[in-house]
């Protein structure tokens, strides 16, 4: 098997990877994993499944130079990944085409060239309305696997869609341009900041939004083990800054909300992704779960769970098949009457003995 990985700053800096979908599948009960590079120089690896990285790819990186937003392909052969670097295409502007020379009517002897040493002019100066291409900030790859994909920039818009709700961010890094261009985006309902590290973050123009890419990655390694939302990156939004400070507030309230029903909280947040009277197998709900941190386990304990009373959120159709029968916000509320009802009589019961 065969896939591709986009690194990103926090990758180059670290010398990991994220745990994947497809490495959570294939590195399955694992804790050192072998790396052999196009050389067929080796590296031993560490499988870190609470943080959801691989380490010490660090030397790999440094030896082919790789960048943010380079690939490499992953080849998986028996107990070793193979690694290989695929090339950056640069992009080059499209060049104006020459016009056709005129066919001459008559021959004339070519006069004796002369050798002519001609100092080329900026591209700016001979083509000065062609726009400059801009590469993507480092995070764009952090912002997708929290469920943000890039539709455009700059300032850089970023879009994840919640069904009929959807959160925009726009950003724009420090010494890119002025605020005046974040405002028409937070006038249509975007939530705006700039883009600076840490140790930067009090050069961020006051009244406007601060993220930093320390704790955009911060929480890609949190949604290994709490349901982290996009709806969790908008709260923090709302407040104006999403550092590491303010990253490290949410994981406390988040313990402190899951503590141990972590698991089964972040499985109904899956489920409410599906689509009422959608039909699933067990096996692709799994891998979804993956890609959010779960186990197969976890998965599998919920579906039972769920598929019985007092919940019947899922109908059984057939071994392995299921239909979402009610959306889950509805039967949650349906659970929670359920437990007051009961609550209710017991009270009643308590008060007539």
């Amino acid at each position: 098997m065969t896939t591709r990985y986009v690194l990103t700053s926090t990758c180059i800096q670290t010398g990991t990877m994220a745990l994947t979908a497809s490495l959570r599948q294939r590195l399955l009960g694992k804790e050192r994993v072998r790396f052999v590079d196009e050389d067929g120089e080796a590296y031993e690896g560490e499988v870190d499944w609470k943080a959801g990285l691989v380490r010490g790819l660090a030397p790999y990186y440094a030896k082919r130079r790789l960048a943010a937003n380079e690939a490499i392909l992953l080849h998986f052969r028996g107990g070793e990944v193979e690694l290989k670097a695929l090339p950056r295409v640069p992009l080059r502007p499209p060049q104006p085409e020459r016009p056709q020379e005129k066919p001459k009517k008559e021959e004339h002897p070519a006069p004796e060239k002369r050798r002519v040493r001609v100092t080329p002019y900026p591209k700016e100066v001979l083509f000065p309305h062609q726009p400059k291409v801009l590469e993507p900030p480092g995070i764009t790859e952090d912002l997708r696997r929290l469920g943000f994909f890039l539709e455009g920039g700059p300032p850089w818009t970023y879009k994840a869609s919640l069904g009929r709700r959807q959160v925009v961010l726009a950003l724009l890094r420090l010494g890119e341009g002025e605020a005046d261009l974040l405002r028409p985006y937070r006038q249509q309902g975007a939530h705006v900041a700039f883009l600076a590290p840490e140790s930067e973050k009090e050069a961020v123009p006051q009244g406007m939004g601060h993220l930093s890419p320390e704790a955009v990655s911060r929480l890609v390694r949190l949604k290994a083990r709490l349901p982290i939302t996009p709806l969790d990156l908008e709260d923090l939004l709302k407040g104006g800054r999403v550092d590491l400070e303010a990253v490290e507030a949410l994981e406390d309230r988040l313990l402190a909300e899951l503590s141990e029903r972590g698991a089964f909280a972040a499985f109904l947040l899956l489920l409410a992704k599906k689509r009422l009277g959608e039909v699933f197998l067990l096996p692709d709900l799994e891998a979804e779960a993956l890609e959010e941190g779960l186990s197969p386990e976890a998965v599998r304990q919920g579906v039972e769970l769920l598929a019985q009373p007092p919940f019947l959120l899922l109908k059984r159709l057939s071994p392995g098949e299921f239909l979402l029968r009610q959306e889950v916000e509805e039967a949650l509320s349906d659970l929670q009457a359920f437990s007051e009802a009961v609550k209710g009589r017991l009270s009643r019961v308590r008060g007539d003995a």
